[in-house]
């Protein structure tokens, strides 16, 4: 037998001993249609039985399961021959039955007693695997066989395990009643806790975004309409001429700004000519000709002053 086989066998075997109780020597019920193929196939039915349980072995056969022996024709004086070695197990029929029905009958819903199985019929195989706990062997191409568990029994060994490892109800209620205490005690231990601020969603980078169009000025806009300036008069280099003039406001219209250029010009000639009176009066006098032309001059520029009025 191949040496990973045999570890699968062993994993199974110590699935049943822990869940279900089976020991060795395992007690094996061997159908009819099991030991002819056994001898058909010329093996050692004893031994290969050992091989695939991984552990001693006591085989098991009904009467009912011996009387389908001799019924048959071929193989059977090395059937009859091969059963006698096992030990015999009573039924409780009085007239013989098929030897199916018989294991079937015997192991119940169950599995009471512990035992494996060894049989070759299909239906009673499917009949069997719904029963928890019912480890089934057969013949497949000249070698015996050991049937993987199916989900209950896997089922009903996780179940019997947390049984076994759990606790009582009793003890499940203190339990949890002291744990519950300890989580008080803590919690009155703990000093309160302050909520977080939530933060609000991040930004981008702002060196990693390109600026907005909104702020950059266009040309156009930077077009402003000149402030209106007034220019004194052509000629004029008095002092505190410009002061006298009133400059034109920005905004103004078109009116008063020559309203304000007309009185500037008045407020200058009016200006000019208090200046000359006052240099005519500072001059100095002098006698002889000299003084007789600067009199005729000032009398000829009155003339004309008075003409051009």
């Amino acid at each position: 037998m191949r040496v990973k086989r045999t570890k699968a066998y062993k994993k199974v075997m110590k699935l049943y001993q822990q869940s279900f109780g089976f020991r060795e020597p395992y007690q094996v019920l061997v159908s009819a249609d099991f030991l002819l193929e056994g001898v058909a196939k010329n093996l050692e039915v004893i031994k290969t039985l050992e091989d695939a349980l991984q552990g001693k072995v006591k085989p098991l056969i009904t009467f009912c399961s011996i009387r389908d022996v001799r019924e048959e024709g071929e193989h059977r004086s090395k059937a009859i021959a091969v059963s006698k070695g096992f030990e015999k197990r009573r039924c409780p029929h009085k007239d013989p039955v098929p030897g199916s029905q018989c294991i079937s009958e015997i192991l119940g819903d169950e599995n009471k007693y512990n035992y494996c199985v060894a049989v070759q019929d299909e239906i009673l195989r499917a009949k069997l695997r719904k029963v928890p706990g019912v480890p089934l062997v057969c013949v497949k191409q000249s070698t015996m066989v050991l049937e993987k568990p199916q989900d209950v029994v896997k089922q009903m060994a996780d179940s019997k395990s947390r049984e076994k490892l759990g606790l009582s109800e009793l003890e499940r209620k203190m339990l949890e009643a002291v744990k519950k205490k300890d989580r008080e005690e803590k919690l009155a231990l703990m000093p309160p806790k302050h909520k977080k601020k939530k933060k609000g969603p991040k930004g981008p980078n702002p060196l990693s975004v390109k600026k907005s169009k909104k702020g950059v000025s266009t040309p156009s806009s930077n077009k402003t309409k000149p402030k209106q300036t007034m220019k004194p008069p052509s000629g004029s280099s008095i002092p505190g001429a410009q002061s006298s003039a009133t400059p034109a406001k920005p905004g103004t219209s078109a009116a008063g700004i020559k309203r304000g250029l007309s009185s500037g010009q008045e407020a200058l000639s009016v200006r000019t000519k208090k200046i000359r009176v006052s240099e005519s009066m500072q001059q100095p006098t002098s006698n002889g000709p000299s003084q007789s032309a600067s009199g005729q001059q000032q009398k000829s520029r009155r003339k004309r002053e008075n003409s051009k009025a």
